[in-house]
């Protein structure tokens, strides 16, 4: 992207991150963490291939990702955020809750829905109830298995895959998980539409809110 020109901090963060793609591609790395050049492409249908690569270069060339050799059983190329990348979690909070009034009540005929796109606007959105000791929710959406792991103060982190001794599993389409846990739906109203819900210690109230 060509720079602005402009002294002004507004001008020389778009200069960074005004390029298509690029908090995307943040929003990637935030929610899984480390991932392959194939994970990448995986959660940003509609890239071309050659893109991803330049917003990739420029975004390393900016200090915003950083590739590394991870030891087996990955051993894999990985790209992560650096530091200065992973400060711009707070400008994905602030889009996430700022986007909400422009989310219809489905996703349009062309719109992409991934699992895990829901499950960090759950970790996202301001107002989320924290809780109060470590919680672990499986989602079950569209083929594919996720793993978040809630903590007290907000942290959390995002795996692929299933795995056993989950407290709270939504299974069903990503945009009843995605309705639940941004607030547009109550578990329950969810529920009637579809989405399965396995809470035996009733825990889901508690780390949901409607919005009104």
């Amino acid at each position: 992207m060509k720079s602005y020109h402009q002294y002004c901090s507004v001008a020389r963060a778009l200069d960074v991150v005004g390029d298509r793609w690029v908090l995307l591609i943040v929003r990637e790395l935030l929610a899984l963490g480390p991932s392959r050049y194939t994970d990448l492409r995986r959660g940003l249908p509609g890239i071309a291939t050659n893109l991803l690569a330049d917003r990739l270069k420029a975004m390393e060339a900016d200090g915003l990702v950083e590739r590394y050799e991870a030891p087996p059983p990955v051993a894999a190329t990985l790209i992560r955020l650096t530091a200065r990348g992973r400060e711009l979690e707070g400008v994905l909070r602030e889009l996430a809750e700022w986007g909400l009034a422009s989310m219809p009540s489905g996703p349009g005929t062309d719109d992409a829905v991934q699992p895990h796109w829901s499950a960090l606007a759950w970790a996202l959105l301001p107002g989320r109830p924290s809780p109060d000791t470590e919680v672990v929710v499986g989602i079950d959406s569209e083929g594919e298995s996720l793993r978040m792991v809630l903590r007290p103060g907000g942290d959390f982190e995002i795996h692929r895959g299933g795995a056993p001794g989950t407290d709270v599993t939504l299974t069903g389409a990503s945009m009843l998980v995605g309705a639940v846990v941004s607030g547009l739906l109550t578990p329950q109203a969810a529920t009637a539409l579809g989405l399965v819900v396995d809470d035996p210690r009733g825990l889901l109230p508690g780390l949901v809110a409607a919005q009104s």
